[in-house]
């Protein structure tokens, strides 16, 4: 199962792109911090416990990287090298992040055998 990040533009602060998922209709934008943008290429998605957050999240494994969650943020000040996902982006932000984040929960849910292709 793959879940795409394509980037579609970048900002004075922000990269921002469209996730969508090969085995659901599911689709989303995506919130970086250009100043820690992630490597491109296909990496394993794992789910681990956040102690920033309190609970299980899904880990994004990039090779000299750690702790690369997707998670729900608006802007890209309030990312460390993360993926935030938004409903619509509005500016410099992205919309609706924590609702559409839910959604996505629900799908990946602790599924083995993800990846993240970043591109």
């Amino acid at each position: 199962m793959i879940v795409s990040v394509t980037r579609t533009h970048k900002t004075s602060d922000g990269i921002f792109g469209k996730m969508a998922l090969d085995w659901n209709p599911f689709t989303c934008v995506t919130l970086e911090n250009l100043q820690k943008e992630l490597a491109v290429g296909t990496w394993p998605l794992t789910f681990s416990y956040s102690p920033h957050f309190n609970r299980t999240m899904p880990l994004i494994n990039v090779p000299g990287r750690t702790w690369t969650w997707i998670h729900w943020a608006n802007f890209p000040i309030q990312l460390e090298g993360c993926v935030a996902v938004g409903q619509k982006m509005d500016g410099d932000a992205v919309d609706n992040s924590q609702v559409e984040w839910n959604q996505l929960w629900d799908i990946l849910n602790m599924q083995a055998g993800i990846t993240v292709k970043i591109s």
